[in-house]
C-alpha cells in the first residue's frame, strides 16, 4: 500500500525506527542525526475502507494498485501513514493547520501524514509539538528505554496559535480512540 495504518502496529515506534534505518542506509547517513519532518496531505483514509477495497487480500501488499491509492502520490523518502485521530483539535483543510474542534466533534481524523526523515532537522518554533499516543489514557509504564509505553513520537504540526494554547487544551494525536 502507499499508506500504512500506523495504529495497526503493536509497536509503532519500531516501524518508525525501521523507516529511519532504511533512509540512513539508502543515503549512508548516521541514524542518530535523523528525525522526522511531517507534512499532512489533503487526503483522508479510513482503514475500514482500505480493508474493504482489498477484501483483506494479500494483493494489497504485492504491489497491485487499489482504487484509493490513486488519490496519493508515491513518496521517494519516508512513509505515508493514516489512522491517526486528533484530540482537543481538528485539522483545517482550508488553513492547512490545527484548528479548534467543532462542537460535538470528539476525535476527528488527521489526514494522511507524510513522515520523512531529515538530517539534523530543527523544527520551526511556530509548529506545535503535538504528542502522539497509542491510547487516550496518555499514561503508560516507563519502559527500559525510559519512555512511556503509550507515547509514540512528537509530531510537529502547523498552527496559527502558539504552543501554550494547544497545551492548555490538551491537544494530542491518538492511534486509537475510546467510545
Amino acid at each position: 500500500p502507499k499508506s500504512y495504518w500506523l495504529s495497526g502496529f503493536f509497536f509503532p515506534q519500531g516501524f518508525l525506527t525501521g523507516t529511519l534505518q532504511n533512509h540512513a542506509r539508502k543515503y549512508n547517513l548516521p541514524i542518530d542525526e535523523l528525525t522526522f519532518q511531517y507534512v499532512p496531505k489533503p487526503v483522508y483514509r479510513k482503514q475500514e475502507d482500505f480493508y474493504n477495497q482489498t477484501a483483506g487480500a494479500v494483493s494489497a501488499v504485492s504491489g497491485q494498485t487499489i482504487p484509493m491509492d490513486k488519490e496519493l502520490d508515491a513518496v521517494d523518502d519516508g512513509v505515508l501513514v493514516h489512522g491517526l485521530f486528533m484530540d482537543a483539535s481538528r485539522w483545517s483543510d482550508d488553513s492547512e493547520g490545527l484548528a479548534d474542534a467543532l462542537p460535538g466533534e470528539m476525535n476527528p481524523p488527521l489526514p494522511v501524514l507524510h513522515m520523512f526523515p531529515s538530517r539534523n532537522y530543527v523544527p520551526d518554533s511556530a509548529l506545535y509539538k503535538c504528542p502522539l499516543y497509542k491510547t487516550a489514557a496518555r499514561a503508560g509504564v516507563l519502559s527500559t528505554t525510559g519512555h512511556s509505553t503509550n507515547f509514540v513520537v512528537a509530531v510537529y504540526l502547523p498552527s496559527d496559535k502558539g504552543q501554550d494554547y494547544w497545551i492548555a487544551k490538551g491537544t494530542a494525536l491518538l492511534c486509537q480512540v475510546s467510545d
